[in-house]
């Protein structure tokens, strides 16, 4: 009895040459090719388009060394950090900043900064306050989650403002849209009209 081998479609069966029976040989040309069962656990090119995921850390399985893994790694979900580019800003848990800060993308606080933070001319910026996070002063973005501490203006203009069950925000906040998830609010609501197009 002979072990099943799965062949891909742009591989050739080499005759076997420990056989020697010509007859043998003539039957199994004029056998038609077996097809390969492909299934999720072995993904092939018919299946997955030409894509083969891999776990990070595993390795690629040696029937499929014709084509690249793509790796797939998991995003946190717990992370409340923005995703970090070159103009990401971090104000790590512990640190402390008095003075203003323009903004040209992303900013992340969850150490205890004293000022204002605004958005530069032209650009959306999207401020998250984490839970270690505490802000007094004015901040001006077009999207704003509070899961720390706010005392002050939080005004997303026509944006998005979100508090969190863990926010607690005092002053005034001017919104297009509003999320609170039970949030300690002891704030002025301010509703900016969308524009219409």
């Amino acid at each position: 009895m002979k072990a099943r081998r799965h062949i891909l479609p742009n591989r050739h069966l080499e005759p076997d040459m420990n056989e020697h029976d010509s007859s043998t040989h003539a039957r199994a040309a004029d056998a038609p090719t077996p097809t390969p069962d492909f299934n999720e656990e072995n993904p092939g090119p018919t299946d997955a388009a030409s894509r083969l995921e891999v776990d990070a850390g595993k390795a690629m399985p040696p029937t499929q060394s014709a084509y690249l893994p793509l790796l797939h790694v998991p995003a946190s979900a717990s992370d409340p950090m923005p995703p970090r580019t070159p103009a990401c800003s971090l104000l790590a848990e512990g640190m402390q900043f008095v003075g203003n800060a323009v903004l040209r993308g992303p900013c992340s606080v969850a150490g205890q900064f004293e000022g204002n933070l605004s958005q530069a001319p032209g650009t959306l910026a999207a401020v998250v306050v984490a839970p270690s996070g505490r802000v007094k002063g004015d901040i001006t973005a077009h999207k704003i989650a509070v899961m720390g501490q706010t005392d002050g203006l939080l005004d997303s203009g026509q944006g998005e403002v979100t508090l969190h069950d863990s926010a607690s925000v005092s002053g005034r906040v001017r919104y297009g849209r509003i999320q609170v998830n039970g949030a300690d609010l002891n704030a002025t609501l301010e509703r900016v009209p969308t524009a219409r197009h």
